[in-house]
């Protein structure tokens, strides 16, 4: 029987068969898929992505031939059975998620209907090797009116299989040497925490504004110990909000199993000055800054923070409104692989007042999908409250952290 590749080394002298990946990929796929109970999702769009490499057109592509369709034979495979929302994924892991389009459109149109009609070479010895996946109905939870919680969940699992399928492929064409750092855990940035906040700790006295920081920070410590979902914290300036906004994410962190916080701001320069922050109680090593502005003193920091970069694979990530939001309405895999890092995580919105006022609806309905139906708690934080009570469905119910009486006004004096 002949050997189907999948990719052949930049020096030639090593071969990994389709098989190999599509089973790689999947497992890999599954695992992240797995954060939102979705695991059989995740691995069937794995193992069926590249079933057109099967193609004898496809293996002569290896060996410089033309450019072959392989990402078409997947999704129609998917498409047949009914698998609607994996065959959008499987079709556009290239070549970025696809519109749907009308049953009225043309073979070989970009639209996902133009795709299904579009004439394939030959990929059926697929069925020598690949068994087709059974895919149960995803847990999802109805948010509000409308087909919007389907979209999300196509591009959370369109990140799944594009991000698995990068990082397999990474793994055999550097031969096991991609240098990705391991991230710490949640527990470990929860005790660095700790340490870094001891001496403030010990400042109790509430007629002074240091006592009052330490009741704010003791406040969210508490309150990370509450089950998930929608918080506020509104504190006055110079209240000490960006370590006790850190503080409450740690502490919900571990206690919920959660993989990640993810710092939203509207300003590189408070992403510059909050990040510093964080590098100096959690490390460098474990911190994240995304956003155009930012350097590095190093060719190694720099490509460790790139790789990171990519899929916001860091225990601590502080990016924009803008990369955020712009990312979880993609349609591009270079954007959309970090969303399924989103999932399982401390989503805090810093300076929540300055959400995009055109676009707040959206932007309200992406953070009501990560929680209910992506286990992402998320945190607005800010001196001036917006009131956004209104606008969050019905299934989310706001609750605020930190209820103390100094958090009533706007600031509470200098430090």
């Amino acid at each position: 029987m002949a050997k189907f590749l999948a990719h052949i080394s930049d020096d030639k002298s090593r071969e990994q068969s389709v098989q190999e990946h599509l089973k790689n990929t999947a497992l890999l796929a599954g695992q992240f898929a797995d954060k939102f109970c979705c695991r059989d999702w995740g691995f069937g769009c794995g193992m069926l992505h590249d079933i057109g490499k099967y193609s004898k057109k496809f293996q002569l592509r290896l060996h410089g031939g033309p450019i072959v369709d392989h990402a078409t034979a997947g999704a129609r495979e998917l498409y047949s059975r009914g698998y609607l929302m994996a065959a959008y994924c499987v079709a556009g892991h290239h070549s970025g998620l696809p519109d749907g389009g009308t049953q009225a459109d043309i073979a070989g149109s970009s639209t996902l209907y133009g795709r299904m009609k579009k004439q394939l070479k030959d990929y059926q010895a697929y069925q020598s090797e690949i068994v087709m996946p059974e895919f149960t109905n995803p847990p999802l939870v109805p948010v509000g009116r409308g087909g919007f919680s389907v979209s999300f969940f196509i591009r959370m699992l369109y990140s799944c299989l594009v991000d698995a399928d990068f990082l397999d492929t990474e793994q055999f064409m550097s031969d096991g040497t991609a240098r990705r750092i391991q991230n710490a855990s949640m527990e470990e940035l929860l005790q660095s925490l700790r340490a870094y906040i001891t001496p403030w700790m010990e400042q109790t006295e509430q007629a002074t504004v240091n006592g009052k920081r330490t009741a704010i920070l003791q406040a969210c410590l508490d309150k990370g110990k509450e089950k998930q979902g929608l918080y506020t914290l509104t504190v006055p300036t110079e209240g000490g909000k960006t370590v006790s906004s850190l503080a409450f994410a740690l502490q919900h962190a571990v206690e919920h199993h959660l993989d990640r916080v993810i710092y939203v701001i509207p300003y590189t320069s408070i992403i510059e000055q909050n990040a510093q922050v964080f590098r100096d109680i959690l490390g460098s090593e474990n911190v994240l800054e995304d956003h155009c502005h930012v350097s590095y003193e190093s060719e190694e920091e720099l490509l460790h923070q790139q790789l990171a970069a990519e899929n916001w694979d860091k225990s601590l990530v502080v990016t924009t409104n803008v990369q955020f939001f712009e990312s979880l309405f993609s349609n591009r895999s270079s954007k959309c692989r970090k969303l399924h890092n989103i999932a399982n995580s401390v989503v805090i919105f810093d300076e929540a007042q300055m959400l995009p006022v055109n676009y707040l609806s959206p932007c309200v309905r992406a953070i009501s999908e990560l929680i209910c139906n992506y286990h992402s708690t998320a945190v607005l934080c800010t001196a001036t409250q917006p009131s956004l009570n209104k606008i969050f469905p019905g299934e989310v119910q706001v609750k605020e952290i930190c209820m103390l009486p100094m958090c009533k006004g706007k600031t509470f004096g200098n430090p």
